[in-house]
């Protein structure tokens, strides 16, 4: 996004984290205004950007923050350093490089602008109560469409419903219900939704949307260099459903922050392969390869089956294999109507030869521990 109000450009951490960039040139906490010249915007770090506009390489220094209302935005640091020229009669902008001019269009139909909604404070909902929440908006003022996260309600047990309203200082609030027995946390930079402009405010949103980001404009084939690198973003809602039970603040809040260091095995948004140096193996009896055959699968399971097996194969899970052996897959259907792969491995198992060296007693390996000990965790992986 172009902004002629603002002084600097600027991009969010998340965005940053999907790009291909050189490491920061300052790493400390900097304080930032907005248009209104009151509302601040904390900046992590100053980052070097390099931005492709068509085929023409530009660079810039950008400020780096935690949340925003646009991914990027490029102000007059950008706009100067480019001679950059807005042609409204002709929708299009174009910058200069040595002797070269690049253009590219202007974005006339951008898509419908949702804008997040975070958390200013952390809160904890008592059971059966309804409380109102402070949540910042990335608009100075406005009347707004609030629209509930719907990750978030499947993650934690709170009501929320859409509603109207009203943005004074880029902040508003937000009403949560908790109808549980159980107090819900909720911790500071959470999104409980996002916000909207009315479809009569059409002329208004372009007024206020950017009040802290003035006359800014959408441009097409602008592009960081994004690489296929992805920050999970439903790995916090976990962690705070797993801690949900946990009344103590002090204790919520501390074992939150150790299992934010390592949000990755939270992640359950898409299938990931755990990397081992351990070569497994099945030690089996002597006997000859079995191939058998599949099960008869017909209409809807069919085509499930290979949707299945498509998913798999993408995800690296399985591949395509010349092997003598085969087993029969069959569908389970489970609670929820959805489908799970079965394999039969009977007749590998019958082969098998058995371990017989005991598991370990649970008791046992909690006093090898030793004396002062007073928290164990208890890991219930999900397959």
């Amino acid at each position: 996004m172009i902004d002629t109000g603002a002084t600097h450009s600027i991009i969010t951490e998340k965005t940053l984290r999907r790009t291909k960039h050189r490491k920061f040139i300052t790493n400390r906490n900097l304080q930032l205004f907005m248009g209104d010249g009151y509302s601040p915007l904390e900046a992590i770090g100053v980052v070097d950007l390099d931005i492709r506009i068509n085929s023409t390489l530009t660079t810039i220094s950008a400020f780096v923050v935690k949340h925003l209302s646009a991914d990027c935005l490029l102000g007059m640091d950008y706009i100067n350093k480019y001679k950059l020229k807005l042609d409204m009669a002709e929708h299009t902008v174009s910058i200069r490089t040595n002797r070269t001019i690049t253009t590219i269009s202007i974005n006339q139909q951008p898509e419908e602008l949702r804008l997040p909604v975070r958390l200013i404070n952390s809160v904890i909902v008592p059971p059966l109560q309804e409380v109102s929440v402070l949540v910042s908006a990335g608009i100075s003022s406005a009347s707004v469409l609030f629209k509930p996260s719907f990750n978030l309600k499947q993650q934690v047990p709170l009501l929320m419903c859409n509603s109207i309203l009203a943005v004074e200082r880029h902040t508003t609030s937000v009403p949560l219900y908790n109808p549980s027995h159980y107090p819900q946390y909720l911790s500071k930079g959470i999104i409980p939704g996002t916000i909207r402009f009315p479809p009569d405010q059409t002329e208004k949103e372009e007024k206020h949307i950017h009040s802290d980001l003035s006359s800014s404009i959408l441009i097409n084939n602008i592009c960081l260099q994004v690489t296929d690198i992805s920050a999970s973003d439903n790995s916090e809602l976990n962690i705070l459903r797993l801690l949900a039970h946990i009344q103590h603040e002090t204790q919520h809040s501390q074992l939150q922050s150790v299992l934010l260091q390592s949000p990755k095995p939270f992640d359950n948004s898409k299938s990931t392969i755990a990397t081992t140096t351990l070569y497994h193996t099945i030690p089996t009896i002597e006997h000859h390869p079995f191939a058998s055959k599949p099960f008869p699968l017909y209409g809807e399971k069919r085509q499930e089956l290979k949707k299945l097996l498509d998913e798999l194969q993408l995800s690296g899970h399985i591949r395509r294999s010349d092997s003598h052996y085969a087993a029969p897959a069959i569908l389970v259907e489970k609670k929820d109507k959805k489908y799970r792969l079965v394999v039969d491995y009977r007749q590998l198992n019958s082969v098998t030869i058995k371990d017989p060296f005991p598991l370990p007693r649970m008791e046992d390996t909690l006093q090898e521990l030793g004396q002062g000990y007073r928290y164990f965790s208890k890991l219930d992986l999900k397959s």
